[in-house]
């Protein structure tokens, strides 16, 4: 009885053992998963991070070209305006000169 005892004691702590063993394998898999996890995480937060300040330095490009532009539609609009000024003071002058022209007219045809 004493063997039975003693075999089925030593069963017993083998099989703890083994236990024990495949439960220590598991959570080496599982602490190594973590790991994966973390670094994968780490590149993407770096790679996020990257194109946060890839996306101000467009957002910044973006508002030096729409000031540029508001800049070049301001001299436009600048612009437009002086050639109309000038189209307003040749028709003025063409006008100015169309009455001297009459009135030269008049001088001539009553010299004749």
């Amino acid at each position: 009885m004493g063997t039975v005892l003693i075999t089925v004691m030593l069963v017993s702590i083998m099989l703890f053992a083994s236990g024990c063993s495949q439960n220590t394998s598991e959570d080496e898999n599982r602490v190594e998963n973590i790991k994966e996890n973390i670094t994968e995480k780490r590149e993407n937060l770096s790679n996020l991070s990257e194109n946060i300040t890839e996306k101000r330095e467009n957002l910044s490009n973006l508002s030096e070209n729409i000031s540029g532009k508001k800049e070049n539609l301001s001299n436009l609009s600048e612009n437009v305006s002086e050639k109309r000024e000038n189209l307003s003071n040749l028709s003025e002058n063409i006008s100015e000169k169309r009455e001297n022209l009459t009135a030269v007219r008049e001088n001539l045809t009553d010299r004749i």
